[in-house]
């Protein structure tokens, strides 16, 4: 094993870099010199595992398709190349997710978008959120909004449905619709939308509508569906929806 002396031309934070680059990539960085072999071996085994347990606890399913040695090697570049922007240990799963969206490695198709949804459950489990969730009076007539701890998303992969024994070869062209919330109960809960629902509750998020204005809206932006049946059955998903804690009222300013 290559060693680096340290010298007094070697100053203290050209020391520390050294120290750290052979932490990150031990194989391709020679370790300093007065550091026994076996107390770097496991300062390095100990970074190694607490970033590797931390990506491997937000992203289960993508370490179980990629299987242990694809996934560590992943990991293992990841430490190696990349330069974290934020020292806070709960980023770092998504400064993972930002490396592999953008490193020229060759991972399956549905892979980044994959992990985007299993990161989303961290996302969410963390999230700081100030505004007072309550259910609106009336769903049709008070003011509504989305809970403020969610995520309304779109893949182009069915990604809720991959596993180890599920792996799409290619995008079926089907826009796959979520609704990822944080409940009452600051449990996170998963929702798959069809199309017209995704449309309702992305009214909803970007108004301040009553359900009643919602519906009106979006039975206009779809004039192939009947109004009255956009009306019913919207109405009954704007229940289920203020009973699930997804929909909250708004305050009125007094």
């Amino acid at each position: 094993m290559q060693h680096i002396p340290k010298t007094p031309e070697l100053s203290f934070q050209a020391y520390q870099r050294v120290f750290a680059q052979h932490i990150r990539n031990p194989s391709a960085n020679a370790m300093p010199s007065d550091v026994p072999i076996k107390r770097m071996a496991i300062y390095t085994e100990i970074v190694y595992n607490n970033i590797e347990g931390v990506v491997a606890a937000c992203f289960p399913v993508t370490k179980s398709i990629l299987g242990a040695k694809k996934w560590q090697s992943l990991v293992r570049s990841f430490m190696a190349n990349y330069q974290a922007s934020s020292p806070i240990f709960r980023e770092i799963p998504k400064q993972f997710l930002d490396y592999l969206e953008s490193a020229p490695i060759e991972l399956p198709l549905f892979l980044t978008k994959l992990m985007h949804y299993e990161w989303v459950e961290l996302a969410l489990s963390v999230m700081e959120v100030t505004d007072e969730l309550a259910a609106p009076e009336d769903v049709l007539r008070s003011p509504i909004m989305l809970n403020p701890g969610h995520f309304l998303l779109q893949y182009d992969f069915p990604v809720h449905k991959i596993s180890i024994n599920y792996q799409p070869k290619k995008s079926e062209n089907i826009t796959t619709y979520l609704l990822v919330y944080r409940d009452a109960s600051y449990q996170v809960q998963f929702m798959e939308l069809n199309p017209i629902t995704f449309q309702l509750v992305t009214l909803i998020k970007n108004s301040a509508f009553s359900g009643e204005q919602v519906l009106r809206k979006l039975a206009a932006d779809n004039p192939q569906i009947a109004t009255e049946i956009v009306l019913q059955f919207g109405a009954q998903t704007l229940e289920a929806l203020s009973e699930k804690g997804v929909i909250v009222g708004v305050k009125i300013a007094q």
